[in-house]
């Protein structure tokens, strides 16, 4: 298999055999599939009727609602945490249920077909990261993002919940099949805006990630087996933002082609890395999420292009064609 089928994941559910995966469920008005706070890893795709998407810290406030297509419950799929939101029935309806449990038995036997479907959801996930950081940066124009409290306590926390590396740069396998660089003071390991797709993780060193755009505002600082680069790794679009390298730094690079080559010789490794991945995609997701509520208020979201910022969030998590 070529590179570019691997990561080709259009129309993935009519193609892969993950399909016949799906348990199909009809739903009533008002059914509860999903609760804020609670455990459960099932994946949800909606085949018919309409489902709306309900804060419960925020009053039942309603964030989304969603229709043929839609998928939800990705977060808990991928990285194991608990529900993020409410999804009720607002009509009688279908939808199709995928379950962890079976899926990661059907990926050990069809890694192929299996990592396909993985990068998926992983690059609707990306989708959705890109459009909460544009929301999240006009947002904080407004709030001074770095320096709200509650913001710096919501970092902390999801800080300590990734004490547990979801990588680590001294693998044997992935040290011997991928590209190490032994990093000096200062070295760009990619630019905002360039076409770049290789995935980063650091075995020592600081590695800050900034806003070109904004003058050279720091978003973040990374260090031992924290991973960069994800997005472009997994959607092929440019840069977001610029990496640079504070001191010396020990960096395991992680090509495309690497990934389909570990697939091919070891794809027990890569069926860890890449559901690791899902799972960084899910905490990520939910910083994302958690800082914009904190941020949003009924004036902002008056605001034309929050409101279309937002609207783009609410499409970008869905399946365009159902077979």
């Amino acid at each position: 298999m070529k590179i570019h089928n691997l990561f080709n994941t259009v129309d993935i559910l009519s193609e892969s055999g993950v399909r016949d995966l799906f348990e199909q469920m009809d739903v009533n008005k008002s059914d509860i599939l999903v609760k804020q706070g609670n455990t459960g890893t099932d994946l949800f795709i909606v085949e018919s009727g309409e489902f709306i998407v309900t804060d419960e810290k925020g009053e039942s406030r309603i964030l989304d609602t969603l229709g043929k297509g839609a998928v939800f419950g990705e977060m808990a799929f991928l990285g194991g945490e608990n529900r993020s939101a409410s999804v009720t029935a607002n009509t009688s309806g279908t939808v199709l249920m995928l379950s962890r449990e079976p899926f990661v038995g059907f990926l050990r036997k069809n890694p192929i077909s299996g990592t396909r479907f993985l990068l998926f959801l992983e690059k609707f996930m990306v989708d959705r990261l890109r459009k909460a950081d544009a929301l999240r940066s006009l947002i904080s124009s407004d709030h001074k993002l770095s320096e709200r409290q509650e913001l710096r306590k919501l970092r902390a926390d999801i800080r300590a919940r990734n004490r547990k590396p979801l990588f680590s740069a001294d693998d044997p396998i992935l040290s011997e099949m991928c590209h190490w660089i032994y990093a000096h003071d200062n070295q760009i390991l990619f630019r905002q805006w360039d076409m770049s797709t290789d995935l980063f993780i650091i075995r020592k060193g600081k590695v800050v990630v900034m806003d070109d755009d904004s003058g050279g505002f720091i978003l973040g600082t990374f260090g031992s087996n924290d991973v960069i680069g994800e997005r472009s790794f997994l959607d092929n679009k440019p840069r977001g933002t610029t990496a640079k390298v504070i001191g010396s730094a020990e960096i395991l690079m992680l090509s495309r082609d690497t990934l389909l080559e570990l697939l091919d010789k070891n794809s027990t490794n890569a069926i860890s890395l890449n559901l690791s991945l899902g799972s960084l995609l899910a905490k990520r997701l939910i910083l994302a999420n958690e800082t914009l509520r904190l941020l949003s208020n009924e004036d902002l979201r008056e605001r034309a292009e929050v409101s279309r910022l937002l609207s783009e969030m609410r499409k970008s998590l869905r399946i365009t064609a159902l077979h």
